[in-house]
């Protein structure tokens, strides 16, 4: 594998520059602080809302309103935000700011066109932008798994923000599994050198994360995969599959041995990352056995009766609106995320079914076809420049593609995108996937030759 190291340049930062250095300062707090850090501001007027309108305006300073939406993806999200604001204005109203609250699963998706304006006004931040994606990994990773086990072992010990009930450190698995997704695979196409405390620590943390969730086993395992047989690493992943089958079939056999096995959870709180649950996990997500068929069943349940009501039903072509607490309507409400304190459950666990709850069939069609389009636009490019032999773009691609996916699988089992702590960070990934495929069509088209925005050699920090 050739390895290709991603320091940040030094040059004076312009007024898009900076933007572009907070909206990575907050992308990094959600990351590594979660809900606590989504809660910083003077409310409703918290981090996120705050970043989104300087984002807005840096979006109309830059003069490329129009260029962001000379692609198919583009116009689709114009058109699925449009839509998805007029199913939402109506029931301000009614709901006050629980409707907008709901409607930042499609809304949010104005940071994919922000990043998108400020790559095309300037094609190098897009390596400005592995930058800083290298150097949050340094962080994050090394940190991850004390955090997680803090806010997910510890919580009770977590101090709360001042003047609220939220933990000041409170990181949700999802996410976690779809960031550690993320840093796998950039370290697996050669942006990233991969020390032997690196992976050690990444191992650590993705072992606590896949042990409390079958969602989060799916969104580690499938990007990591699907990558290692795009990048021709099939020995690689079949040497890591056994080791590490020999290794958990070693440490199920002791768990059994001395501690007599780990008894089932009664709660999703209550599961610990042992192998026994590990194992669970995985027969869970090929299988209707194991633990947790009654929340797969809650989860099932719900879902038929959203599919009754619209496909089936009178709300067909409108859905319900933003603003309604879906849960409660129809009596699925999170009893346990209550107990823990957790503000009540509104959406069911899958972002698809709150498409098509919120926004009726049309607006499912939107979201499909904006997701299908993106992944084709992508997908594309990728076996282009993998034609031209163009390898860092391909990777590049790779690794976006990847990392979307992982946020995609996690927004099928879980409540994420509807919250800015992943929600923001899958759209920012949306619009630089984006972005740079069109730089990089322009940079094929014109021949350019006077600027390289990925190049073929990285300065080594060693």
């Amino acid at each position: 594998m050739t390895e290709s190291t991603y320091t940040t340049p030094r040059r004076t930062l312009s007024l898009s520059d900076r933007f572009l250095l907070l909206l990575s300062v907050v992308l990094m707090g959600y990351a590594m602080a979660g809900r606590g850090f989504a809660y910083l501001g003077f409310p409703p007027l918290v981090v996120g809302e705050i970043a989104y309108v300087l984002g807005i305006v840096t979006l109309l300073r830059t003069g490329c309103l129009v260029a962001v939406l000379a692609t198919l993806p583009g116009v689709l999200l114009a058109i699925t935000i449009t839509y998805v604001l007029a199913r939402t204005l109506p029931f301000i109203g009614m709901y006050g700011t629980d409707a907008l609250r709901d409607s930042v699963v499609i809304v949010y998706g104005g940071f994919g066109l922000i990043v998108v304006a400020m790559l095309l006004e300037d094609s190098s931040r897009v390596r400005r932008i592995l930058c800083y994606y290298n150097n949050f990994l340094t962080i994050f990773i090394p940190a991850l798994p004390f955090i997680y086990a803090l806010t997910y072992y510890y919580q009770a010990y977590v101090p709360n923000l001042p003047g609220t009930s939220v933990p000041i450190l409170d990181i949700n698995n999802s996410d976690a599994a779809a960031h550690l997704a993320g840093a796998a695979v950039f370290a697996l196409i050669g942006f990233r050198r991969a020390t032997k405390v690196w992976v050690a620590l990444w191992l650590a943390a993705a072992i606590m994360v896949v042990g409390t969730s079958r969602g989060s086993l799916l969104a580690v395992v499938a990007p990591i995969v699907f990558a290692c047989l795009v990048l021709g690493k099939v020995r690689q992943l079949a040497g890591i599959i056994v080791a590490g089958t020999l290794i958990f079939g070693a440490a199920y056999v002791g768990e059994m041995t001395f501690t007599g096995g780990y008894p089932e959870p009664i709660e999703s709180p209550d599961r610990r990352p042992t192998p026994s649950q590990i194992g669970e996990n995985f027969v869970g997500i090929i299988t209707s056995k194991g633990q947790g068929e009654d929340t797969k069943r809650w989860r099932l349940d719900w879902w038929d009766l959203i599919i009754s009501d619209t496909l089936f039903g009178d709300n067909f072509w409108t859905g319900r609106g933003f603003g309604l607490n879906l849960s409660v309507a129809d009596g699925f409400q999170d009893t346990e995320a209550e107990q823990l304190g957790r503000p009540p459950l509104r959406s069911p666990h899958n972002v698809h079914m709150t498409m098509l709850a919120r926004a009726g069939v049309p607006g499912l069609i939107l979201w499909t076809l904006l997701v299908v389009s993106w992944f084709g636009f992508i997908g594309k490019a990728m076996l282009t420049a993998r034609r031209r032999r163009q390898k860092h773009w391909a990777h590049l691609f790779l690794f976006i593609a990847c990392y979307f996916a992982a946020m995609l699988i996690t927004a099928s089992f879980d409540v994420v995108l509807e919250r800015p702590m992943l929600g923001i960070w899958f759209w920012c990934l949306f619009g630089f996937g984006l972005g740079s495929v069109m730089i990089y069509r322009y940079q094929n088209a014109t021949s350019w030759q006077g600027h390289q925005v990925l190049a073929e050699r990285h300065p080594d920090p060693r």
